[in-house]
């Protein structure tokens, strides 16, 4: 009997198994490709039933909103991760990408300073912050 080869599928089937924590661990690294700001994930396990991490980052620009969304997405997919359409109204400067176990916002300078999601789900359940 000959060894069983490992099509392209069954090694993306494989790439998306990942836990949670690596998902956000990749979102985060997809957006600090793009030079988002600010970048943060929290721990929500104990205050949220919704998912596990919200990753939360800063965008300088309409323009770059979109350049970290679409980096988030390129570096998904070299994992074979698809990823979901991006939420927002246009010209929100707000996008939010629900991943299900993870929740991405992406805001404006302005927008992140005035609803400061890190104080609502509070501060202790930041794990990571660039």
């Amino acid at each position: 009997m000959s060894p069983r080869k490992i099509s392209k599928r069954s090694k993306a089937k494989e790439s998306k198994s990942l836990s949670s924590k690596q998902l956000a661990d990749l979102i985060c690294k997809s957006a600090e490709d793009k030079f988002a700001g600010d970048i943060e994930v929290i721990d929500v396990r104990k205050t949220s039933s919704v998912c596990n991490y919200f990753v939360v980052c800063t965008a300088q620009s309409a323009p770059q909103l979109g350049a970290i969304a679409d980096g988030i997405k390129d570096g998904l997919l070299k994992k074979g991760i698809k990823m979901p359409h991006p939420q927002g109204k246009k010209g929100s400067n707000w996008l939010i990408i629900d991943f299900v176990n993870v929740v991405v916002h992406i805001m404006g300078k302005e927008e992140h300073k005035r609803y400061n999601l890190e104080d609502l789900w509070g501060k202790s359940g930041i794990i990571y912050h660039v």
